[in-house]
C-alpha cells in the first residue's frame, strides 16, 4: 500500500454511523465528579477496536468507532501500521480501510458533542517493525495536528482533567505520555490464547482481583484468538460468561477497570451492565 505523507485520514466511504440506541450510553461519564479517578471506574472497552475487515480471523468488531463511542465504549485499542510516514489501521496483515486520522476525527466529533466524556486509547504498532524512534516521530506529527484533544501527560489524570480528551496510552517506547503496561498504574489480563474454561476463569478472577486489590487501573481482555474458534465465536461465549458474572456475583461490585471485548453489541445490555458497575 502506497500512502502519501499528507494522507493522515481517508475519506469515509459512507455517511457517519448513527448512534446505537441505548439509554444514556453516549454521556454516561458526565454524571461523575471531576475528581473521580479513572482507576475507580468500570469502563467498557473494545479489543482491536478498528478491526472490522478482512477474514473472519481478522474481524473483531461489528461497530464503527463512532458507534462504539455512542454505545458507551470509552477504551479503544488502536493498532497502527507505520508506512510511508503515516499510520494505517491494521489487524495483522489486514488493512482496515482507515487511517489513524480517521480514528482521531471520529473521537473529535464525539467529544465535541459530549464534552463530559473521555476516551482512553492504547496505541500499538501492528504489522510493521519500525524502531520506537521512528514510530514516535510519526505519532508526533499526528499530535501536532490533533493536540487540542490528545492528552499525552504522565500518569492517569482524574476525570475532570481528562474530559474532552483522548488519553493516549502508548504501547510503544517512542510515544510520550502514559506508558501502557506500566505495572505501577495497570494490572492487565490479556491471555489471548487461552481456551474456553481457562479463559473464563481468567476473566472472572481478574474481576475479583480488581474488587479485592484496588489501587490500579485493571484491564481485563474478554477477547480470545485461541486456535479452536474465530474472534466472533469466542466473543459469543465469553461475553455471555461476562454478562452472567456482572449480573450475578459482581452485581454490587464497583471500580472493576476497563473490560475489553469483541462484538459487545451482540450480547444485549452487556455494555449497559458494565456501566452499571459504577
Amino acid at each position: 500500500m502506497t500512502v502519501t505523507a499528507a494522507a493522515t485520514a481517508l475519506p469515509l466511504s459512507a455517511a457517519k454511523a448513527q448512534p446505537i440506541s441505548a439509554q444514556g450510553t453516549h454521556n454516561w461519564m458526565s454524571r461523575f465528579p471531576g475528581a473521580t479517578l479513572l482507576r475507580n471506574l468500570t469502563i467498557p472497552g473494545t479489543h482491536d477496536s478498528g478491526a472490522r475487515f478482512g477474514s473472519v480471523w481478522h474481524q473483531c468488531q461489528g461497530m464503527t468507532i463512532t458507534q462504539q463511542l455512542n454505545a458507551g465504549i470509552r477504551f479503544l485499542d488502536i493498532r497502527c501500521r507505520a508506512i510511508d510516514g503515516v499510520f494505517a489501521i491494521h489487524h495483522g496483515n489486514a488493512f482496515q480501510n482507515a487511517m489513524f486520522g480517521n480514528v482521531l476525527s471520529e473521537c473529535w466529533d464525539f467529544l465535541k458533542a459530549n464534552p463530559g466524556e473521555t476516551v482512553l486509547m492504547r496505541v500499538k504498532q501492528e504489522y510493521s517493525e519500525e524502531s520506537d524512534a521512528v514510530f514516535g516521530a510519526i505519532f508526533e506529527k499526528y499530535y501536532q495536528d490533533w493536540k487540542a484533544i490528545l492528552r499525552v501527560g504522565n500518569g492517569l489524570p482524574p476525570l475532570g482533567t481528562a474530559r474532552g480528551k483522548v488519553v493516549i496510552l502508548g504501547d510503544n517506547g517512542g510515544i510520550r505520555g502514559v506508558r501502557y503496561g506500566d505495572s505501577s498504574l495497570f494490572d492487565i489480563q490479556d491471555d489471548w490464547n487461552a481456551l474456553g474454561a481457562t479463559k473464563s476463569d481468567l476473566i472472572k478472577n481478574h474481576l475479583r482481583k480488581a474488587r479485592n486489590q484496588p489501587g490500579k487501573l485493571f484491564i481485563n481482555y474478554v477477547s480470545s484468538a485461541a486456535w479452536n474458534g474465530t474472534p466472533s465465536g469466542h466473543a459469543s461465549s465469553l461475553n455471555h460468561v461476562l454478562n452472567g458474572v456482572l449480573t450475578g456475583e459482581a452485581a454490587s461490585w464497583r471500580a472493576l477497570g476497563a473490560i475489553m471485548m469483541d462484538y459487545p453489541e451482540n450480547k444485549p445490555d452487556l455494555i449497559q451492565n458494565i456501566i452499571n458497575r459504577n
